[in-house]
Parts: C-alpha cells; sequence; structure tokens
C-alpha cells in the first residue's frame, strides 16, 4: 500500500514536471524567435548587401509560417525590398511577402504586377511562389499566372513553378 502510493506521488511529480517544461520551453522558444525576426528585420533595414537582405527575407519569411506576428515590424521592409535593384531581394521579398499571409488586394496584386512587369526570371517565380503559400486567396492571380504556364518552356524553372502555382492555388485544368 505504501509503495502503491509513492509511486503514484512519483509519477505526479514526473507529469507536474513534464507540463512545467513544456510551458516554459514555449516561452523559451517564442522569445528566441522574437529576437530572431528583430535580428533579420534590422540586417533587412540596415543592409547594403545583396546576399544579407536575402538572407534575412528567407528567414522572416520563414517566421512569418510560424507566427505572422513576428514580422508585424519587418513588413514595411519587405514591401520597400520589392523594389530593390537587385533582382535577387526582389524575388526573396516576394516569396517573404506571400509567407506574410498578407491580404490578396495588398501583397498580391503586387506579385502579379511583378509577374507581368519584371524581367528577370527568378523575381517571377519568386513572385509564383509567394502567390502560392497564398492559396485559395491568390485565385485572381490565375489568369497571369496560367499565361506564364502556357507562355513559359514547360521544362523551364519558372514553367514548373507556374504550373505548380495553378495546381496550388486551385486552378487545376482549365
Amino acid at each position: 500500500m505504501g509503495a502503491t502510493r509513492f509511486v503514484r506521488a512519483l509519477a505526479l511529480v514526473a507529469l507536474f514536471n513534464g507540463a512545467l517544461y513544456l510551458c516554459v520551453r514555449e516561452a523559451a522558444v517564442a522569445g528566441e524567435k522574437e529576437e530572431e525576426a528583430k535580428r533579420y528585420t534590422e540586417q533587412l533595414r540596415k543592409s547594403k548587401d545583396a546576399k544579407a537582405k536575402v538572407t534575412a527575407l528567407q528567414e522572416l519569411g520563414r517566421l512569418a509560417q510560424v507566427k505572422k506576428s513576428l514580422i508585424t515590424d519587418a513588413l514595411p521592409d519587405v514591401y520597400k525590398a520589392i523594389e530593390d535593384k537587385d533582382a535577387g531581394v526582389r524575388a526573396a521579398a516576394a516569396e517573404a511577402l506571400g509567407k506574410a499571409d498578407e491580404p490578396f488586394d495588398k501583397a498580391g496584386e503586387l506579385l502579379v504586377k511583378l509577374l507581368k512587369d519584371d524581367k528577370d526570371d527568378a523575381v517571377k517565380i519568386g513572385a509564383l511562389k509567394g502567390l502560392t503559400v497564398m492559396g485559395s486567396n491568390a485565385k485572381n492571380a490565375l489568369p497571369t499566372i496560367r499565361d506564364i504556364a502556357k507562355s513559359a518552356d514547360k521544362k523551364s524553372k519558372l514553367g514548373t513553378t507556374a504550373t505548380a502555382a495553378v495546381k496550388a492555388i486551385g486552378g487545376g485544368k482549365k
């Protein structure tokens, strides 16, 4: 009888410690993510190096998928990066915008404009990836994406990304 009580007490202590660990761990991880977001936001704002900006944008996009509020402070800089002179920065910004769960009428229309106007395929691919992440919210972009899928070489990265975007957004076959 005494051994049973002892085992139950140990089990309760272990259960309490496990629950406490999970609560503390989640708070610690959230704090780390916030610090990461601040660091990458500063890197995006202050860096003159295109590679550093691309890395910051990629990481901000990743963090946005974890929790959108992590990159709220960085969003104006992400929008500004869409107009950067470096194509890699524009492409990373386009993809990050899609991952940021911004409304289509704000971010999606900007991504469609990139698809239509930007000369660089890497930027168009970034915009397609951003629209793909938006999913069915980007249905208004389907006509433009279908045009790209038809006109691009089917084996090119642009063509395969456009075709995948049509499927992911829900356009399927006409």
